[in-house]
């Protein structure tokens, strides 16, 4: 009650208009279920309760005695001029009963002067009264005087659910419909269409209106059809066919009889055969036990008689029916019959019967027909083979349908199944490389990912790595990004989002969203990765990548992978992967990239070593600020000193370098901080543009002699005193400690890298020191120490 004192409170004060007033009410569009349409009969009493208005959806409300008497005297005010007073009581009543429509139609007599409110008065009368067509095609009237389409349309809907038999009314509504569409109306905003008011006609009417009923049913039916509604196309007519059966042709039977095999209606088909077509059957009952144990009846065909005149495209629709039926001996006597028929012109019919036959497992009797099918120049196609091709192997002749998947292949390469299954025969004959090439495609054309999962699986199964690797690449690819430039990977790294995010930036950019090399996939196949799988399946093309040295493969991967949607919640594992891949493919750019993250997050020597591995290749003076941030938070480091010592020492900034190499040599004391001041006085020295070239040389040897001391390696220390001197052009001095370290033992010995020493290198330096001025000497060392046996 609060509910309708409510919404006719918002009406009356102008707040909602009515057709809003009215959907809140009723809830209801027009259009009848089809489950219930189906269900209808046109038997007596389902129309009583049609007259009788059964079908409304609330009851309509009554005034109690007493206010039924104030009624009576406002009408009598009103009659007599008084129509203030008739208006306040009129309103008294509507607060007490607000669904009563007495007081609505006395206000708009009152309101008549304003037609406005009294057309509104009159509505909300007519919508609370007992059904009354007459009423609402009046109000339709007034509604298009004012030019209100919605309140016309819904005045026509409630005249037709008042009075369903109406023809007038549904035409009425059908016309504006029509009017209103030629007009650019949006006719989505009604809740109503053309369809809809078809099959409702079709619904309604009785069956004296036949050629109306036929008219509007066949218009809803191709309609229907078209928009792949074959349940509603279907409802329909059958409810013209049970309304007006007499009026049906074959064009219209053939119809419906297509429409039911479609729902497989094949018992009901037969009924329509009968009784509209001219066929004469010949059954008998048979009660029998189920598979359950229980007791069902069950027909048994026993004879059909077939009119000469029938055309052929129902007696096809006949033998499908008895095919699903299951009267075998029919089906043999009409098979025959019908393969006289000429293939070139039924051919079609042919497709459907082999399509039933085949269904219901009769390959023997389908493949009859698909025979002198593929003969024919008009049904020598690809589909046509591959159902030629899948009866032969439900036979088992194996050898035939291979030539006949290869007839596929040859009108359609790209087709998925026909590979599939040539894999599946070819495999089962042990031909395996022959059967693994059925599962390749051309990536020029569009791809099945469903196809590409199953070649990987076949791949692996039989240890085809690197083709696995391969195909495993274009199936990921379905989600992978394949950068073009340096701006989307530098986006990439940015940001964590879809392959949406490229492609937006590739048309602000004027170009083409996709790359040329893309692989465009079915968009008719459902396959899709879940998450899990494609992580577990990208770690395997990443593992399979490395082991075979695959660095570059291995590089797109993780380049591809960064932009995944479904891979998002991996995404430091997927950068800590490019940087592995970018430093074994010598892409230390991209390398030095990823590491100024990754050496930020994880502050271990580690990290700091593969830093300065890709700091040296990488472009000089390009760095110096990010290593000064990289260990401004942990100043004490002290190998903090060192790192930069040896940046500013490669890119040429020796005096800094110097002052780094001599804080960390300050505390730590070791043979390599000693080692590295030695190096860069000497370097220093060595420049035009320094002063005091003799006291950098003591320095740099003094430094050498620490360095000599502090390294517990004799055979390295005096190699690298040789290489001193030999450089300061001090031969002798040179010499010496050359022999020196010829002398000593190996630095070490590894089971894994054998022994490890500098013989080859110390002895190579001899032999430049020796070949101008002592040949023979030079020749000593040489075979000595350099020849390779």
């Amino acid at each position: 009650m609060d509910v309708e004192k409510d919404l006719t409170s918002k009406f009356l004060s102008g707040e909602m208009s009515f057709a809003e007033y009215s959907s809140e009410w009723y809830n209801f569009e027009d259009e009848e279920d089809i489950e219930e349409i189906s269900k209808k009969s046109e038997d007596d009493s389902l129309q009583m309760k049609l007259e009788k208005g059964t079908h409304r959806r609330r009851k309509f409300a009554r005034m109690p005695l007493g206010l039924t008497g104030l009624m009576g005297e406002a009408n009598l005010r009103f009659v007599r001029g008084d129509k203030d007073t008739a208006e306040k009581m009129c309103h008294e009543i509507i607060k007490q009963v607000p669904t009563a429509p007495e007081p609505y139609q006395t206000l708009a007599q009152i309101y008549e002067h304003d037609a406005e409110k009294s057309l509104q008065f009159s509505l909300l009368a007519a919508h609370l009264s007992p059904p009354d067509a007459e009423e609402w095609l009046r109000l339709a009237a007034l509604s298009k005087q004012k030019n209100d389409v919605r309140q016309e349309m819904i005045c026509y809907t409630q005249a037709i659910v008042d009075d369903p038999y109406n023809i007038d009314s549904h035409m009425k509504r059908l016309n504006l419909l029509i009017e209103l569409e030629e007009q650019k109306y949006p006719i989505q905003t009604l809740k109503i269409t053309r369809l809809k008011c078809y099959h409702k006609i079709v619904t309604s009417l009785r069956p004296n209106e036949g050629e109306t009923i036929m008219k509007y049913a066949k218009l809803a039916a191709t309609q229907y059809h078209n928009n792949n509604e074959l349940e509603r196309a279907l409802a329909v007519m059958t409810s013209a066919y049970k309304k007006c059966p007499t009026l049906f042709s074959l064009q219209d039977i053939n119809m419906l009889l297509e429409l039911l095999i479609g729902q497989r209606q094949f018992q009901t088909c037969i009924e329509v055969f009968v009784a509209s077509a001219g066929v004469e059957i010949e059954a008998e009952i048979q009660t029998v036990k189920n598979a359950e144990g229980e007791i069902e009846e069950q027909t048994n065909y026993l004879n059909c008689t077939i009119p000469d005149s029938l055309p052929i495209d129902l007696k096809s629709k006949l033998l499908v029916c008895f095919i699903h039926l299951g009267a075998n001996n029919l089906v043999q006597t009409l098979l025959e019959d019908f393969l006289s028929n000429d293939v070139e012109k039924a051919g079609d019919l042919y497709m459907d019967i082999e399509e039933a036959l085949s269904s219901m497992g009769h390959h023997s009797l389908a493949i009859q027909l698909l025979e002198p099918l593929v003969k024919t120049n008009s049904f020598d196609l690809g589909a046509v083979w591959l159902k030629h091709a899948e009866c032969l192997q439900k036979l088992g002749r194996e050898s035939d349908a291979i030539d006949s998947y290869f007839k596929v292949l040859k009108h359609a390469p790209q087709h998925p199944d026909a590979r599939r299954k040539l894999f599946v025969i070819l495999e089962r004959q042990g031909r395996i490389e022959e059967a693994l090439q059925m599962l390749e495609q051309d990536f020029k054309y569009v791809v099945s990912a469903t196809l590409l999962q199953e070649q990987c699986l076949a791949l692996k199964k039989y240890n085809k790595w690197l083709k696995y690797l391969e195909v495993g690449e274009a199936l990921l690819s379905k989600t992978f990004v394949r950068f073009r430039h340096e701006e989307e990977l530098n986006m990439a790294c940015r940001n964590r989002c879809g392959i949406d995010l490229i492609q937006n930036f590739r048309t602000m950019r004027g170009e083409n969203p996709y790359h040329e090399k893309d692989i465009h996939f079915d968009d008719d196949e459902t396959f899709k990765l879940t998450p899990q799988q494609e992580w577990d399946f990208f770690l395997e093309l990443l593992k399979i990548a490395c082991e075979h040295k695959q660095y570059f493969t291995m590089q797109r991967l993780t380049f591809g992978a960064m932009m995944s949607k479904g891979l998002s919640s991996h995404r430091s594992e997927i950068d800590f992967y490019c940087m592995q891949a970018c430093l074994l493919s010598n892409d230390h750019q991209n390398a030095f990239r990823f590491l100024r993250d990754f050496a930020q997050k994880v502050p271990r020597p580690r990290s700091w070593n593969l830093l300065n591995l890709v700091i040296n290749y990488v472009e000089r003076n390009t760095h110096s600020k990010f290593l000064l941030r990289l260990f401004q938070k942990d100043g004490g480091n002290v190998v903090k000193n060192i790192f930069l010592g040896n940046n500013f020492l490669v890119s040429g900034r020796y005096l800094v370098a110097l002052k780094y190499y001599l804080e960390y040599h300050e505390k730590c004391r070791d043979s390599l901080s000693a080692f590295l001041i030695a190096v860069t006085n000497l370097v220093m020295a060595a420049q035009r543009t320094v002063d005091k070239h003799h006291n950098l040389i003591l320095q740099g040897l003094a430094y050498m002699q620490i360095y000599r001391n502090l390294r517990k390696c004799d055979q390295e220390a005096n190699y690298n005193m040789g290489r001193v001197y030999q450089m300061l052009n001090i031969n002798n001095l040179a010499i010496e400690y050359y022999e020196k370290a010829l002398a000593s033992e190996s630095i070490a010995k590894c089971s894994k890298h054998g022994v490890i020493d500098l013989k080859k290198e110390t002895a190579y330096n001899l032999y430049l020191l020796y070949k101008e001025h002592s040949p023979v000497m030079a020749r000593k060392y040489m075979l000595k120490y350099l020849v390779i046996e």
